[in-house]
């Protein structure tokens, strides 16, 4: 009798290993600091969510804080296939699809609030991006606005000449052309260099996110700080997932992983925007004397005079389709 049921034993065994098999690990890889919401608020209900979903058919290795790929090397890694998902910064592709540095220009037009309603999978500015990042092997996943950047320096910052010829850290090179045409000096660097650079006068001051500056504790190494309120432009920041990884699964394990994008994406924004005002508040806590630039102000008013010629430059190098698509 046992000899019979042998057979039968072995026969189970190959039809419940194909599924065993079958299972997809997904690399994820995040920089900065960990505690940035668009970090802490979204990389576990994402990877939970595509886990229990996929029924175990996909899990996560998990890279934060550097461990995979550094913010300015996401455009090379994730094309490449180094890591399957990473957090990008939509800028740093402005190498491989110029016009993307749209987004940190005073001429992006959405507020954080309008980003969250309508950057979405399906929406005409969504779809432009990921059309053109799929020509770059790269599929978005979601796209999400930290914030308008905030300016960590070591000298008082209010007007755009107070920052002429000054060492001014940059996120990208597109980011970079911005603080030229202000007569800056701008130097690109990751955003773990920027600490550094601050603490030994690398660089006179920092561009960068709001939540990354308190998190990387930038008070400690810059006195001053300047709340640019879109007169830089903002930052906006994606998952991406590499395109051909993407396109080799089921197609409904790739609307498992666009859903639970959506829905981490979600609580990531709305936690950004809800805590911007308590960022702000923490870095004044620490030490920074925080000048945060008001619409219509003397203040603002020169800023946009400053940035008005290259915004008309930038103007023309954008495509009609996208020029029109911020306009409306």
């Amino acid at each position: 009798m046992k000899s019979r049921l042998i057979p039968y034993f072995a026969a189970a065994l190959l039809l419940a290993a194909p599924t065993a098999w079958a299972a997809e690990t997904l690399s994820l890889a995040t920089w900065g600091t960990s505690s940035h919401p668009q970090v802490k608020e979204f990389t576990k209900p994402f990877m939970e969510a595509v886990e229990k979903n996929s029924n175990g058919a996909l899990n996560f290795k998990y890279f934060p804080d550097d461990q995979m790929v550094k913010q300015n090397f996401v455009p090379n890694a994730v094309p490449a296939g180094t890591v399957d998902i990473s957090l990008a910064t939509l800028d740093s592709w402005a190498g491989r699809i110029p016009e993307v540095s749209v987004t940190v220009t005073p001429l992006w037009p959405l507020t954080m609030q309008e980003t969250r309603d309508t950057m979405v999978p399906g929406s005409p500015l969504f779809e432009w991006f990921d059309r053109e990042f799929q020509k770059a092997g790269v599929k978005i996943l979601c796209i999400f606005d930290i914030g308008p950047p905030m300016v960590s320096t070591n000298f008082e910052l209010k007007l755009p000449g107070d920052i002429k010829g000054k060492k001014i850290r940059a996120t990208s090179k597109g980011h970079a052309e911005l603080l030229k045409a202000l007569d800056a000096s701008p130097v690109v660097l990751s955003v773990g260099e920027v600490y550094q650079a601050l603490q030994r006068g690398t660089v006179d001051g920092a561009v960068g996110g709001l939540q990354g500056m308190v998190g990387l504790k930038h008070f400690e190494v810059a006195k001053f700080a300047m709340a640019s309120n879109g007169v830089l432009g903002t930052y906006i920041h994606a998952y991406v997932m590499n395109l051909k990884r993407f396109n080799a699964l089921p197609k409904d394990q790739q609307a498992i992983i666009m859903k639970a994008a959506a829905d981490a994406r979600n609580l990531a924004q709305d936690a950004m925007i809800n805590s911007y005002q308590q960022y702000l508040g923490v870095a004044q806590e620490k030490g920074m004397k925080v000048f945060a630039l008001k619409k219509g102000s003397p203040e603002w008013t020169s800023w946009q005079s400053a940035a008005a010629g290259f915004n008309a430059a930038q103007k023309k190098s954008l495509s009609p389709e996208l020029l029109k698509l911020i306009s409306q």
